[in-house]
């Protein structure tokens, strides 16, 4: 949810300060992007355009477990007519981090958010999704569930935008 409502990290140390865009501070599974003697400080969030909305979903085996099999973020801006007119799609839970997916989000632009546009822009989720099999689920499972969760997430900023309006 962070990294498609653009957060920025700032992170000090004896060196100063610099920003860094959520979705590149985790580097790994348990690691990140600081180096010795600095520490993460705040996360700021732009404020968003107009007619902006977003969704973040995840699919969990068990309500008892908190952790996921697969999540995906979207946060949309749609025009007076409903046409998608900028758009950032991520998947978590799918990747060794969290990924931004341009390519999902480019097949959403220009669209009104029909069918074949979230069809695309699910395949292309999937397409960068490189999971693990465990016990939670198969890594081909993953990469399909992550690409209805786009699909999903995608509607449900469609629906909060229509509902402010």
């Amino acid at each position: 949810a962070m990294i498609v409502n653009r957060a920025v990290c700032t992170i000090v140390g004896s060196g100063g300060s610099r920003q860094v865009p959520v979705e590149q501070f985790n580097t790994g599974p348990g690691k990140n992007c600081l180096a010795r003697g600095e520490f993460l400080l705040t996360i700021d969030f732009p404020r968003p355009a107009a007619r902006t909305s977003d969704a973040y979903l995840r699919m969990i085996p068990r309500t008892e477990m908190d952790i996921a099999i697969a999540g995906a973020g979207v946060s949309l801006t749609l025009d007076a007519s409903g046409k998608c007119t900028a758009a950032r799609v991520a998947i978590g839970a799918v990747a060794p981090t969290a990924l931004l997916v341009p390519e999902a989000a480019n097949a959403l632009l220009g669209s009104t958010l029909d069918d074949t546009a979230l069809t695309r822009a699910a395949a292309a989720a999937s397409a960068a999704a490189n999971p693990i099999s465990d016990k939670r689920g198969t890594a081909e499972y993953r990469k399909q569930v992550v690409g209805v969760l786009v699909k999903r997430a995608a509607l449900q900023a469609k629906a909060r935008i229509e509902a402010q309006v």
